[in-house]
């Protein structure tokens, strides 16, 4: 069994462990700028990649200036100090980022060095399987817009994960520590006899070990569904030349090349 990094591990990484927190309901923006310092190398550059900030206000994101109920995970802490100059939601249903909005974020702020490419459909671990398949050698990271309950607990210990790796039953898997709808980073997977964990850089530091965890592909593929078709789906950050690529290869796994609807508004917000 051996784990198998996307691109720029090294650098999302050490970038991750060095942005945790995320800051309150800026989770897209978040993982995008992730996604981008991985795949452009600019963190400590002459031209470092834009503050999560600026990737919330070129998405469009939009706050709820109150304590919204259950968006952190327990035991985090908030985190309002990146808020400032971010246009306010309507209300707290409508805060957040959008699919499109973290797309948008990647190419504009990346200079149009990296593509988004989206993947949402009906999600099934086939399909989730054969998306990831499709991309091997394609200098790829996947930002995943998921429910979080339909997870496994990121604090399952290393041996019932080698046990499901080893048999592909995941029934028994404490469930999840929280539930929301949240971005994530994926950065690699571990194929085993029975099963497939994929590699999360979460935006908490309360969660898995300092923000990383391993989940059961099947787990993930439940969590991209979500409750409704097309509210989740994943954005899939790779250089602007394997655009055209990474499309084909959503394609060839029976999902779709367009934006979902993950609740979160598109249109203009009400400015600080």
């Amino acid at each position: 069994m051996a784990f198998v990094p996307f691109t720029g591990v090294d650098a999302l990484l050490a970038e991750h462990a060095a942005a945790l927190p995320q800051p309150d309901q800026l989770c897209g923006p978040f993982a995008a700028r992730l996604a981008v310092v991985a795949l452009t190398g600019r963190s400590r550059t002459a031209a470092p990649v834009p503050a999560v900030t600026e990737f919330a206000r070129v998405a469009g994101s939009a706050i709820w200036p109150h304590e919204v109920p259950g968006a952190r995970p327990p035991g985090a802490p908030p985190r309002t100090d990146l808020w400032s100059g971010l246009d306010r939601a309507a209300d707290e249903r409508s805060a957040g980022t959008s699919a499109a909005g973290v797309g948008k974020a990647v190419e504009e702020l990346s200079g149009g060095v990296l593509a988004a490419v989206p993947a949402a459909g009906t999600w099934t671990p086939d399909r989730l399987r054969v998306l990831l398949d499709g991309l091997t050698g394609v200098p790829v990271l996947p930002v995943a817009n998921l429910d979080t309950a339909r997870l496994a607990s990121s604090h399952v210990p290393p041996e019932v994960l080698d046990a499901y790796l080893a048999t592909g039953e995941d029934d028994a898997l404490p469930g999840a520590d929280w539930s929301a709808g949240h971005f994530v980073v994926l950065y690699g997977q571990e194929d085993g006899p029975g099963g497939t964990l994929l590699a999360v850089a979460d935006s908490y530091p309360q969660l898995g070990e300092s923000g990383r965890h391993r989940q059961p592909l099947p787990r993930v593929a439940a969590a991209l569904a979500r409750e409704r078709r097309h509210t989740g789906g994943l954005v899939l950050v790779t250089a602007a030349g394997h655009r055209e690529t990474a499309g084909v290869a959503v394609r060839a796994a029976g999902l779709e090349v367009e934006w979902w609807d993950n609740g979160t508004p598109r249109g203009p917000r009400t400015p600080r």
